[in-house]
């Protein structure tokens, strides 16, 4: 994997490389194009136009249905040439104070995800800053579970911490399957069954994110 490992007290992350797609979007192409990877990822087109043109190009291919049609695609389009890659809120930017602020919280809730993950014996679990390599999260938490009751109740645990502690609420998968989504926002689990994991192989694919380290043994014992 990319990059050195950081602490779960620090900040930066790796630089970046390429620009891969949104998981949602990973898992339903790789499951139709294994052998087509240039449908998967583009390193000649900048973020989030290359996503966008990706995603277009491999719906087509495959009749997968991403919800963008081409009024959407127009849309973004124009907003692109009009105001850039990035577009701001009225508001502008936010300062490096409150970037700080977002970030270090970010890093502790996904900390506290992977935690959770532990305690409910999971394996292999891992955190990765992709916040370089990817414009709509931070940090994957990548993991391994055993049996659908044991993905429902991390899910669960999950869930229940991001609501009461951080006030974030999960979208995605909301029944056990091979490979569960959970999307916080800034931090996005995956859980895998384990032939699942080695199939799809994540952190290979994100290479270039750099590891946390977390402050308990990731290891099922």
């Amino acid at each position: 994997m990319g990059g050195a490992a950081i602490s779960s007290h620090g900040l930066s992350c790796a630089a970046p490389a390429a620009v891969p797609l949104n998981p949602r979007a990973r898992r339903a192409s790789a499951a139709g194009h294994r052998s087509s990877p240039q449908l998967l990822l583009r390193t000649d087109l900048p973020a989030p136009a290359a996503l966008c043109r990706a995603r277009s190009q491999s719906s087509s291919s495959s009749n997968v249905n991403f919800g963008r049609g081409d009024d959407a695609d127009k849309l973004l389009e124009d907003l692109l040439k009009q105001h850039g890659e990035v577009v701001y809120s009225s508001g502008g930017s936010p300062s490096p104070a409150v970037e700080a602020d977002d970030a270090a919280e970010c890093l502790s809730f996904a900390v506290s995800l992977a935690k959770v993950a532990s305690e409910i014996k999971a394996a292999d679990i891992r955190v990765l800053c992709v916040k370089r390599l990817v414009y709509w999260t931070r940090f994957f938490i990548i993991l391994t579970a055993f049996s659908n009751a044991q993905i429902d109740a991390i899910s669960s645990k999950m869930r229940d911490i991001g609501e009461k502690q951080f006030s974030k609420v999960a979208s995605g998968d909301t029944k056990p399957n091979s490979w569960t989504l959970l999307d916080f926002g800034d931090v996005v689990v995956h859980i895998f069954l384990p032939q699942q994991r080695a199939f799809y192989n994540l952190e290979e694919f994100y290479g270039n994110a750099t590891p946390i380290e977390l402050p308990f043994d990731t290891q099922l014992q």
